[in-house]
């Protein structure tokens, strides 16, 4: 059992959590390579420890720990550790893969596994073996996220539970479906790129690792229901949130390197941008997005051309209007006044500044 610190006020100690559910996650992965096969996955281990230590927020997680005492604030037991722990492998495959999809050289400014794989392998073959074992990474982080989800119930619970992480499995699947198609419809629509949000960011993100932490302290249908409905306008805001910074240097953040634009992601500032621009405006973003070989100097005017359309400044406004009602369904939410505090802090953290704009 492992109680959440708290101060005087009583505040529940994010660090804490995240610090004790790593624990469990890595004493899971010692546990795995000290056992017969592990001898054999060395390389693998070596790659998988190296992309988990790469600077990762832990917020699926938080959300799982937070959604456990939503219901109880009282000592999270092993079997929530575990859950938490497996929805940090549950997105460790999720990454994994989509690196692969997107081709991308670095996360974090660290090699992505394929990238790490292929420095492993035969020098010949080497971007063919990084690619490969990649793959069997992110499957092999998906059986043991599932290993670890699995049976941490009992009783009805136990159906509740598995019923949740099933569709998230699903869920998490179809956003991707979904982004791929988008990301070949010229630029996409608005209504597409919030539908991607909702699968591959709002459901796995927030509503299913905070239902999976209430289920298990006991959540009831309308506790589950209070859950999606927080999830749904916060996980739009951090995800416009996100994608915003590709392409303001000195708005939402301090502004990326430019991979989304250079991987022509479908985002919601990218399609009002589409909707709104000039035709020769128009024209001139569909040849520079998506270009992977894009210059500093191209993507300077691929963000020039956004910014002329306004574009930002409805996304700021977008995500300013979802913070607002996510704060607000939480201040009407059944959950434990020592939880919503906590999820206060957490929304602010995943729009961080959002409230000074």
């Amino acid at each position: 059992m492992v109680a959440p610190t708290t101060d005087s006020q009583q505040q529940l100690d994010m660090t804490a959590l995240r610090l004790t559910v790593e624990e469990t996650l890595f004493a899971f992965l010692q546990q795995k390579a000290c056992g017969a096969d592990g001898p054999l996955m060395t390389g693998m281990f070596d790659v998988l420890r190296d992309f988990l230590g790469g600077g990762g927020k832990r917020v699926r997680p938080l959300y799982c720990c937070l959604g456990w005492s939503s219901v109880e604030n009282a000592p999270m037991d092993s079997s929530a550790l575990r859950a938490a722990a497996g929805l940090e492998l549950f997105h460790t495959f999720a990454l994994v893969h989509d690196d692969l999809i997107d081709g991308s050289e670095l996360r974090h400014d660290r090699p992505t596994a394929h990238r790490a794989f292929a420095a492993l392998g035969p020098e010949e073959r080497a971007a063919w073996f990084g690619k490969s074992a990649a793959v069997l990474l992110g499957d092999l982080c998906e059986v043991w996220s599932a290993e670890l989800l699995g049976g941490v119930a009992d009783g009805a619970e136990q159906a509740v539970v598995r019923g949740i992480v099933d569709r998230m499995r699903g869920e998490l699947v179809l956003g991707q479906y979904l982004d791929l198609l988008a990301s070949g419809d010229d630029c996409g629509s608005v209504e597409s790129a919030l539908r991607v949000i909702h699968y591959k960011t709002t459901k796995y993100t927030v509503e299913r690792p905070m239902q999976i932490g209430a289920a298990l302290a006991g959540a009831g249908p309308e506790h589950l229901a209070a859950c999606a409905a927080y999830a749904r306008p916060l996980g739009e805001a951090f995800q416009m949130y996100d994608d915003l910074e590709d392409v303001v240097v000195d708005g939402a953040g301090s502004g990326t390197d430019g991979r989304d634009l250079r991987e022509g992601k479908h985002t919601v500032v990218l399609a009002l941008a589409m909707r709104h621009a000039r035709p020769a405006a128009a024209e001139r973003l569909r040849t520079l997005v998506g270009d992977p070989s894009l210059s500093e100097e191209r993507l300077a005017e691929a963000r020039a051309l956004i910014a002329a359309t306004g574009a930002p400044g409805m996304v700021r406004r977008m995500v300013l209007e979802r913070r607002e009602e996510a704060l607000t369904i939480l201040d009407r939410a059944p959950f434990h006044p020592v939880a919503k505090e906590a999820l206060r802090r957490l929304t602010d953290l995943a729009v961080p500044g959002v409230g000074h704009w």
